[in-house]
């Protein structure tokens, strides 16, 4: 599936639980480069996913995309800090298109070379994923606070 189309599915199925706030702040540039971050992971990930995918190594190509929308999942959350729910997943779009023709170029967009990208982005994105930084836990909690209190 389309990518776009994909983020924009994934934006209208998960924000209704993490509401998306639409009141006018600055853009914080920490969690701008977090968000970036989280865009470079999506962005391994779904290439990963496709090469194990291209493997017949379905079991681990499924913890890939699993890994991807939950990259996506923050990325796309703290893009939205500061922005528009549309201009969110725009911005979000472009950085993991951004980082995914990067990593292509990498690995010189041939499967076998997958190592390459693993060496360079397994670690950190693994960090990113298992121990979120403070800064998505308090976004997530002010959104699950908002959807609390909206609740009542």
């Amino acid at each position: 599936m389309n990518r776009n189309v994909r983020a924009i599915l994934f934006a209208l199925i998960t924000y209704p639980l993490v509401s998306f706030a639409q009141t006018e702040k600055e853009i914080d540039k920490n969690l701008e480069n977090i968000s970036g971050q989280y865009a470079e992971c999506a962005a391994y990930y779904e290439l990963v996913y496709h090469a194990m995918n291209a493997s017949n190594e379905k079991e681990t190509a499924g913890a890939y995309k699993q890994l991807e929308d939950n990259a996506m999942f923050y990325s796309l959350l703290l893009a939205n800090e500061g922005r528009s729910k549309d201009l969110a997943v725009k911005v979000t779009n472009s950085r993991i298109d951004m980082y995914m023709k990067k990593m292509k170029l990498e690995a010189d967009n041939r499967n076998e070379n997958i190592s390459i990208l693993i060496n360079k982005y397994h670690f950190g994105c693994e960090e990113a994923m298992k121990n979120p930084p403070k800064e998505v836990l308090n976004v997530l909690k002010t959104k699950v606070n908002e959807i609390e209190n909206q609740a009542k």
